[in-house]
């Protein structure tokens, strides 16, 4: 058997596969991290752009918010300027992340893009603090928009229903309540870091049925000052309720001056505990809603007053004018209490409040009032000190010039369908020709006043990104 052997030379030969072998399997590896390096790549760029449509949609919705809690304390309910705060009742056509209008979300507080103060700013995550803007606009429900919201129609006119103010003139967008049902579109868009993103929702400035004393008539002392042949005529029917003061004696007529079947059912009870028909905080958030509502009245009436509103404010009135044949009315209708005037203001189905909030009311004239009228006598006191609380638990007497403790005083065929309360010790002064209160408890469904702005259920929705 031959046995072959390798020389020297040919075990010390490199010319062999193993280098190109090992290259190739280098550049195959190489390869596939390549690949995997750019799948990480996109998987983590994919994952921020994820991160920024989040952010830019965390934006937008709390954008919507904020606007929405403007909207709160300056419900658009016209297209005029307020006569007592001067500031418009209607919205810009559009409020952005530049706007310091007072009726746009404060940009400074929400993202920390736009903020002075990125630290105390909403949104300040590492998407939020560069490269954001938003916008909103407000819109009626109205017109093309009444069912829906359509982007496209959203600065159409609606025509002779909202009327354009004539600062926003070369507008067509209905930027206020114009139908007066307390609801209005919202639409805010977001771009942060290029992502858009884009919502709207139908908002309703909702309504706060507060809780009050259920008591047909409430004051410091009574006086009912007709007499001759009205000593036997009812003045105030109560029935169904109560007549309360709260000085001392009832039976005293410093205290409760009236005659015989002047009230029925029964007669005043005293109550020095009687409480104050609305607190503080209650009566400012009916400020606020007459405010919001236009029927916010300072100082006295003038020629013509209307009176009518679900809640209207008097403020500061020391020297009441006569208001007869001054108040506009309406009939009062066919259901309205025997002895009061038919001409009312209000009707029976839609009952107001009237709050006469500093100085003394002086109702006269042929007219019925259809709700619940109060006065009261800075029990609150924020009152000028000019026009302090009035009363110490007695009336003044039947011809007195001075009616310092007087709050209210009637006359001339005034009436209230519905209830009377004054705060405090004041004297409630009744002096007519016949029936001047008659007692209805519906009239207690009309003491709401304005809560939140919330969005109405299933009207939220994403809108295209880029139609605004």
């Amino acid at each position: 058997m031959t046995t072959h052997r390798l020389s020297p030379q040919r075990l010390a030969d490199e010319h062999g596969w193993v280098l190109v072998s090992a290259t190739i399997l280098t550049l195959l590896m190489l390869a596939i991290a390549l690949v995997a390096a750019g799948l990480i790549d996109n998987g983590t760029r994919r994952t921020r752009e994820q991160r920024e449509r989040e952010s830019a949609l965390n934006v937008d919705e709390g954008v919507l918010y904020a606007q929405s809690l403007v909207m709160q304390t300056a419900w658009p309910s016209a297209n005029e300027i307020d006569p007592v705060t001067g500031r418009e009742q209607y919205y810009p056509v559009k409020c952005t992340s530049s706007s310091s209008d007072r009726r746009c979300p404060n940009p400074a507080s929400l993202v920390a893009a736009n903020s002075g103060s990125p630290g105390s700013a909403v949104f300040a995550n590492v998407d939020e603090l560069a490269n954001v803007t938003w916008q909103t606009k407000v819109r009626d429900n109205g017109g093309a928009l009444a069912t829906a919201y359509d982007p496209a129609q959203a600065d159409a006119s609606q025509g002779a229903g909202c009327p354009i103010p004539a600062a926003l003139a070369g507008s067509t967008a209905c930027t206020y309540d114009a139908n007066r049902d307390r609801e209005l579109w919202v639409q805010s868009q977001a771009i942060v870091r290029g992502k858009p993103r884009n919502v709207v929702a139908r908002l309703r400035l909702e309504q706060l049925v507060e809780s009050v004393p259920r008591t047909a008539v409430v004051s410091g002392a009574l006086s009912i000052t007709n007499s001759g042949n009205h000593n036997n005529t009812p003045i105030i029917d109560a029935t169904g309720s109560q007549v309360l003061v709260r000085c001392a004696d009832a039976n005293d007529t410093k205290c409760a001056n009236f005659k015989p079947v002047q009230v029925t059912p029964g007669v005043p009870r005293s109550d020095a505990t009687a409480p104050n028909l609305m607190d503080a905080e209650m009566l400012q958030r009916f400020k606020q809603r007459a405010i919001m509502d236009g029927n916010y009245y300072p100082g006295c009436p003038t020629d013509p007053w209307d009176l009518s509103g679900r809640v209207v404010w008097v403020e500061g009135c020391t020297s009441p004018p006569s208001l007869a044949n001054r108040v506009p009315t309406t009939p009062c209708g066919p259901n309205k209490p025997p002895g009061l005037d038919p001409d009312c203001v209000n009707s029976e189905t839609n009952p107001g409040l009237l709050i006469w909030h500093c100085g003394i009311a002086e109702m006269s004239g042929g007219w019925s009032y259809r709700g619940l009228l109060y006065v009261v006598n800075n029990s609150d006191g924020t009152c000028a000190p000019s026009m302090p609380a009035r009363g110490d638990g007695t009336c003044s007497t039947a011809n007195a010039a001075d009616h310092n403790r007087d709050a209210i005083i009637t006359d001339g065929g005034f009436g209230v369908w519905g209830v009377v309360a004054v705060d405090g010790a004041a004297c409630l002064k009744l002096g007519s020709n016949g029936i001047q209160v008659t007692f209805d408890r519906r009239v207690f469904d009309a003491v709401e006043s304005y809560g939140t702005v919330g969005l109405v259920q299933n009207t939220w929705r994403e809108l295209n990104p880029k139609a605004f």
